[in-house]
């Protein structure tokens, strides 16, 4: 046999009374408790001839993780060897990142917990599905939801308020009438990017995209608009998000090594 459990198992002394002893019948069989049955075939297929029985994705990724479960459970190391490989190579559709952070979480696969936890993060919490939070259990859960607070917070603040415009001495013309357009074009351009209900953008190389590509209706001095890009590609403030999700991702990684 290839586990050491079901080795054991099965040179246990029997007894004298061999009518008793289990597996010798259908009606005395082996009981596993707390096992699926068909869960226990599953092994049975890949033990036997290391393939399931359809060619189904939904099916055959039900069948690896079977494999997968009850390869930890029976310590059979070629089987969850088996199990993990192949399911690194499996579809997206029927393998979603919650159900792939649930089994990186429960067998201790650490290099499908960040992946898995980032796409996570990619999706706004609304669309995150009961099932899905369940999967990834209540501390990660929270962990996600609170990072998405903490980030919308930080975004709507830096919306209400323009970063000054820093005017370079005399090479700006008409400072009052550029920094009126800068608050304007704020307010009425960059707030609706920040704070979009369905396709926010956020991130410092989106922004700065959209200030190069307009030209402020021409009320803005090409000074103080090369001065405005050259401030925001400096600034913190838009690396908000990504830097949030970093430092998110290392304490869910040390939560998963070291508990």
């Amino acid at each position: 046999m290839q586990s050491p459990i079901f080795d054991a198992m099965l040179s246990l002394p029997q007894g004298e009374n061999q009518e008793n002893i289990e597996g010798r019948s259908n009606d005395n069989p082996i009981v596993l408790h707390g096992i699926i049955r068909q869960e226990f075939n599953h092994l049975l297929c890949y033990l036997h001839s290391r393939r399931g029985g359809s060619d189904s994705e939904l099916e055959c990724r039900e069948f690896l993780i079977s494999v997968l479960k009850l390869s930890d459970l029976y310590q059979i190391d070629t089987g969850f060897q088996f199990a993990v490989s192949e399911l690194k190579h499996a579809s997206p559709m029927p393998f979603k990142p919650s159900l792939k952070l649930k089994l990186g979480r429960q067998y201790w696969i650490n290099e499908w917990v960040e992946p898995a936890f980032r796409a996570l993060m990619e999706r706004p919490v609304s669309s995150i599905t009961r099932l899905e939070a369940h999967q990834m259990g209540m501390e990660f859960f929270w962990v996600l939801v609170m990072t998405k607070a903490e980030i919308e917070d930080h975004y709507r603040a830096l919306a209400y308020t323009e970063p000054a415009l820093d005017q370079l001495g005399d090479l700006c013309e008409t400072p009052q009438a550029c920094a009126a357009v800068w608050k304007d074009e704020w307010w009425n351009g960059i707030t609706h990017h920040l704070l979009h209900p369905e396709t926010p953008c956020r991130s410092q190389s989106g922004i700065i995209a959209f200030l190069e590509g307009t030209d402020f209706n021409g009320g803005i001095c090409s000074t103080c608009k090369a001065s405005i890009i050259l401030k925001l590609m400096d600034s913190p403030a838009l690396r908000y998000e990504e830097a949030q999700e970093d430092i998110t991702t290392v304490f869910v990684m040390d939560y998963q090594m070291n508990g």
